[in-house]
Formats: C-alpha cells, structure tokens, sequence
C-alpha cells in the first residue's frame, strides 16, 4: 500500500513539474497577448532580444498611492494600484548582466515592467515583485501569530533592463486577476532619461 501510495505521489509531483515548465513556455505568449490588449506594440521588435550587453541600466523610481482610492481594512489591498509613479533618478548604466528572474509567474503581486521605443514597441519585457508590498507577522487576539501582506502608501525602488540605447520609456503594468483571467493596468510610465 505504501508503495501504491508513494508511486502515486512520485507520479503526481512529476505531473506538477511538467505543468510548472508548460506554464513558464507560455508565460511570454500570455504576457505578449495582455500587453497586445493593453495597446503595445509587442511585434517583431519584441521578438528581437535586446543587443548583447556586458552591462544594463537601473532607474530609480517611486510610487506614491493616491490616498482617495485607498481601501478600506476589510477590501482586497492588491486590486489598489491606484497612484503616482514617477522618476527619483535617471537611469545610469551598471556593469553586469540583468539579475535572472526566479520565477516568472504571473500574480497580483507582482508589477510587469515593459521597456518601449519610441515607436511604442516593446524591447523588454520582465517582473518585479510589488514594490509597495510589505509582508508582515502579527499576533491575533489569541496570541497566536498570522501572515498578513500590507500594502504601503509609497514606496521608492530600483528597476532594471537591458542597456538599449533605443528605449526611450518604461511604463508598469499591475496584473489583476477577476477569477479566471489576468488584465493589465497600467499603473505608470516613465522615460528613463
């Protein structure tokens, strides 16, 4: 019986494995066909990966949350992109390749971070975690400690991409989800330089 079981388990996780490379394939066609949505260009241009570079550029940025649309303590904190993003420091070029993504599933919290042409073609395209966000422990009324993700009025953070000398603007996009697709909304856009 344990042996039944265990083969079932190994089956099951092999199963899960395959699904998670399936969805990590997909991910850049779901994310392309969202931005499409979303009134980008993601053509040709984003099929040509952006020029092979020693280095790449970082922007520092901040979000501030525009305090009427913020929820109340019962509503759900992620659906509040609502705000002002704007450019604290132009972007200077770093040495080094970009950092690798760990995972590239989309999520509400998660912020998607498109770097533009000024055609409005994207160039690059990647994920951040969601700069606002704080996780946090608390005790409850028993004592007991709880996870709890806090959504913070604002925020200031550092981006990366690839060092192309041909974008000229990166906008953010927060992914919500209604229960059974992803949309994005456009949370932000700034030019770089």
């Amino acid at each position: 019986m344990k042996a039944m079981l265990s083969a079932v388990v190994a089956a099951l996780l092999f199963a899960a494995a395959g699904a998670q490379e399936i969805s990590r394939v997909s991910l850049s066609e779901r994310v392309r066909a969202l931005l499409a949505e979303s009134g980008v260009e993601v053509g040709v241009a984003a099929d040509t990966p952006a020029p092979a570079s020693r280095a790449h550029r970082e922007l520092k940025l901040t979000w501030e949350a525009d305090k009427a649309a913020l929820p109340a303590p019962a509503a759900v904190q992620y659906k509040n992109a609502k705000g002002r993003v704007a450019l604290a420091q132009a972007s200077v070029s770093r040495e080094g390749g970009l950092p690798r993504q760990r995972s590239a599933e989309l999520s509400p919290t998660q912020v998607v971070v498109v770097a533009l042409d000024a055609a409005g073609r994207m160039r690059w395209c990647g994920l951040i975690t969601d700069p606002r966000l704080l996780r946090a422990e608390l005790p409850g009324p028993d004592g007991e400690l709880s996870g709890q993700v806090i959504y913070k009025e604002s925020a200031e953070f550092v981006l990366q991409y690839p060092d192309d000398d041909a974008v000229t603007e990166v906008r953010l996009y927060h992914p919500d989800w209604d229960g059974q697709k992803f949309s994005l909304e456009l949370v932000g856009a700034v030019a770089p330089r």
